[in-house]
């Protein structure tokens, strides 16, 4: 699990790409020991439809600037090359605060044990990041979990 600060005032910092949120991943990615490529399952914190683009990028699945179109080529579907949000993500089940991280995990374990609903199920999951994000866009919690059976 990687933590990562953001500047609370928004002057000196990117909201569109907050460097607190990919140090967060980075040092998750490492302490895992893998890269974003690994990744095949993905919850990020989608409390605004940018946030679910932005958290594409953070994870590594897409560039500055590409999240959204990593959404539109279907690459994000379950069926995909990572199933990001195969929960539905905080836009369908609300967003609980403070529990939103549990809920990022519990899922991605499902995924991970391959328990999740057939139609929602990714294919071979292997290894899942998380992207959890607060405050206005300052506070960061990632982490990659690993599949073990």
């Amino acid at each position: 699990m990687g933590t990562g600060p953001d500047p609370l005032r928004k002057a000196g910092r990117d909201v569109l790409r907050p460097a607190g949120a990919y140090r967060a991943m980075h040092a998750a990615y490492e302490m895992a020991d893998a890269k974003p490529e690994d990744v095949n399952v993905a919850e990020v914190h989608d409390c605004f439809s940018v946030m679910g683009a932005i958290g594409t990028e953070v994870i590594g699945k897409a560039g500055p600037g590409r999240g959204t179109q990593y959404w539109v080529e279907g690459k994000a579907r379950p069926v995909g090359v990572c199933g990001i949000n195969t929960s539905g993500g905080l836009i369908a089940k609300g967003h609980p605060i403070g529990a939103t991280g549990i809920a990022m995990i519990g899922w991605s374990a499902l995924q991970l044990l391959g328990k999740a609903p057939p139609e929602l199920q990714v294919k071979d999951p292997k290894l899942a990041a998380t992207f959890n994000i607060g405050g206005p866009i300052c506070a960061s919690v990632c982490t990659v979990l690993r599949a073990t059976r």
